[in-house]
């Protein structure tokens, strides 16, 4: 668990300006006593304890934590997973939003992260860009450079619709990922096979998971990709074994016991972490990102890649 850190609030100085005395009134004597001097040395100290404060702050909020990447690990058990793919791992990660305050570099140091954990299957589950599809283009060689052994896989989240009409779409294939709308991949492995299966997104296009998963046996096991969270209360009513989402950034922002004040629409209900949705308790992990929207500050939401080890049920 990380250290959760302290929070101060800065009270204004209660001092105020003489008001003008009316003519005719009764003066009142007004002391020439010199200041305390101990007042002064007091508000100076808060003065400079508050500045320091917000220094500090605005600091690791927008140098120290966003780039303090946390690797997150753990195991899921999925009783259709084949055994052929037991102990698999899937490295997830989301929500780069290269063009704000994120660059090729940045996007290259995280090629390197992702290469180090040896992933058999690599899910990005939207927003390579934020605003501008042009910023595309420097990332189709960094994503062309990164490898799983069992392929490599993407949807599109809502950021990814803006700039040029089908900027990001077309230089998808450029990448070596697999960009699935409304669709699905077979990966096989020993005879066996499972499902990749991506959907639009919930917000800026239109996501159809039965004609996505068109042709599928109910007994094939299926790894959904939708950018939207929140979208895991419709997935959990069909024939899905695990989703994985982003959107979030985990809140981006959380404040001690609050939380994340200000979720977007489509995260409001599962925002970050582990969940088990639905009677049949269908794994969602919900990915906090790797990059940041509206404001350039992370606080006690640090960018995260996660690393699912699958286990077979059969």
């Amino acid at each position: 668990m990380e250290k959760t850190p302290q929070t101060r609030r800065e009270s204004q100085d209660g001092s105020h300006d003489e008001a003008a005395i009316p003519l005719g009134s009764s003066r009142r004597s007004i002391s020439n006593e010199p200041a305390n001097p101990s007042r002064r040395r007091f508000l100076k100290k808060a003065a400079l304890a508050t500045a320091g404060t917000a220094l500090l702050t605005g600091g690791y909020a927008s140098l120290w934590e966003p780039n303090h990447l946390e690797i997150t690990r753990f195991t899921l058990s999925l009783p259709r997973l084949p055994s052929a793919f037991d102990g698999i791992r899937v490295v997830h990660f989301s929500d780069v939003h290269l063009g704000f305050h994120m660059d090729e570099q940045d996007l290259r140091e995280l090629a390197d992260r992702i290469a180090g954990l040896e992933p058999d299957l690599l899910c990005f589950t939207g927003d390579i860009v934020d605003d501008y599809a042009v910023s595309m283009k420097a990332a189709v060689p960094v994503m062309a450079s990164m490898y799983a052994t069992l392929g490599k896989f993407a949807i599109l989240g809502n950021h990814d619709y803006r700039g040029l009409p089908g900027g990001v779409q077309e230089l998808y294939p450029k990448t070596g990922f697999t960009l699935l709308r409304n669709e699905h991949a077979i990966v096989e492995r020993a005879g066996q096979r499972v499902a990749i299966v991506g959907l639009e997104d919930d917000i800026m296009g239109k996501p159809n998971p039965r004609r996505a998963i068109h042709g599928l046996s109910d007994d094939l096991c299926k790894l959904l990709l939708m950018h939207e969270p929140d979208y895991a209360d419709v997935a959990a009513r069909m024939s899905f074994d695990l989703q994985l989402s982003g959107h979030t950034h985990g809140g981006q922002v959380r404040l001690p016991v609050l939380g994340a004040p200000m979720p977007p629409p489509g995260g409001r209900k599962y925002i970050q972490g582990l969940f088990h949705v639905g009677t049949d308790r269908m794994p969602l992990y919900v990915s906090r990102g790797i990059g940041m929207t509206k404001l350039p500050i992370r606080v006690l939401c640090r960018p995260e890649l996660s690393v699912i080890t699958l286990k077979s049920g059969q």
